[in-house]
């Protein structure tokens, strides 16, 4: 029994030496593994946004002025009477064009022709007398006080006689130049005085556009200058040549008037409407245009994106004439940038951006 507690003894004492020995090696190993697991984080990559680019270039531009006129008759004229007479005969027709001196109206002249008569069988007998004063001037039977007596009553009959003529030639309303006639506006048997407009004559073979330019403009809008213009009646664009300026600005609007004409030969430009007008005043070498969708509204004016070391760059310009899609800048922007055009509300200063395309 004492051996077999001794055998015990030793196996106890000997289990316990190597749980000492072995369990710090698992208790090591177990510690070291997750470390032999674990690796550095990923490096994560920069979200870019993809934008559509413009490169600027330099190019000539026209400069030019818009402006809003309005169109005009070359002649333009109401037709009244000068007498206060009824109207006997209409030769007109509406809408039919005329010629210098067709006869349009014929007003009562009967008591003018009366008149006239009268006047004639006047003039006849004061012939007579005049005739016979002469020769009794010729043997002193006449003092020459009475022979100018005599001659001054021929003189003024006859002079009656042409104010009668005047009268009865304002009786025929003729056409002053050639022209196209509006709409009659009385009708046979109407009685007409001087504020009664008959009809109206239009010269149309060619029109006057009438438009202002503000006053910075007025030494540059010359007599001579070509412009072009459009109206609301047709869809083609007009070309005229500027043949006069008001040699004054208007104190109260600080413009100046201009006068312009163009040829109408087709009546494609009717008197009356509003045109919308470009007036070319010189040309720019290496002027700068961009895309009006690459422009920013602000309070001050505009602003754009602008590319520059892989980031977007805002920046504040100066613009100038807009041309149909395009705008011209004046400050801000110089030759060679890169200006974004798409995906601008996604942008802010210092965001990365990466190029889909560039033109």
């Amino acid at each position: 029994m004492k051996k077999q507690s001794k055998i015990l003894i030793s196996g106890a004492v000997m289990l316990a030496v190597s749980s000492l020995v072995i369990l710090p090696g698992f208790l090591s190993s177990k510690n070291t593994e997750p470390q032999k697991k674990t690796a550095a984080p990923p490096v994560q990559a920069v979200n870019r946004t993809a934008v559509d680019a413009f490169i600027v270039k330099g190019s000539a531009i026209d400069e030019t002025i818009q402006a809003v006129g309005t169109v005009a008759a070359k002649q333009s004229v109401d037709i009244v009477s000068e007498l206060a007479r009824k109207v006997t005969k209409i030769y007109v027709k509406e809408g039919s064009d005329v010629q210098a001196g067709a006869l349009l109206f014929k007003l009562d002249d009967a008591d003018l022709l009366a008149r006239k008569n009268k006047l004639k069988q006047q003039e006849k007998l004061a012939l007579l007398d005049e005739n016979r004063f002469r020769e009794l001037l010729s043997t002193e039977s006449v003092t020459q006080q009475e022979y100018d007596q005599i001659s001054t009553n021929l003189k003024v009959l006859q002079a009656d006689i042409q104010v009668v003529d005047v009268e009865i030639a304002k009786t025929e309303l003729r056409a002053p130049f050639s022209g196209k006639i509006g709409l009659t506006r009385v009708d046979v048997g109407a009685f007409v005085t001087s504020n009664t407009v008959l009809t109206t004559l239009q010269d149309v073979s060619q029109v006057e556009v009438n438009f202002t330019v503000p006053e910075k403009y007025a030494s540059e809008v010359k007599a001579g200058q070509s412009i072009q213009f459009t109206t609301e009646n047709a869809t083609q664009t007009f070309t005229g040549k500027i043949i006069a300026t008001e040699p004054k600005t208007e104190v109260a609007t600080r413009s100046l008037n201009v006068l312009a004409v163009s040829e109408n030969k087709e009546g494609r430009l009717v008197p009356g409407v509003s045109t919308r007008i470009d007036i070319g005043l010189k040309q720019i070498q290496n002027g700068i245009t961009i895309p009006t969708q690459a422009l920013i509204p602000t309070p001050k004016g505009y602003s754009l994106f602008a590319v520059k070391n892989g980031q977007a760059e805002i920046r504040e310009v100066k613009t100038g004439k807009r041309t149909k899609g395009n705008m011209q800048i004046l400050e801000g922007v110089t030759i060679g940038d890169t200006i974004v055009t798409t995906n601008i509300l996604r942008l802010g200063p210092g965001v990365p951006v990466t190029l889909a395309s560039a033109n």
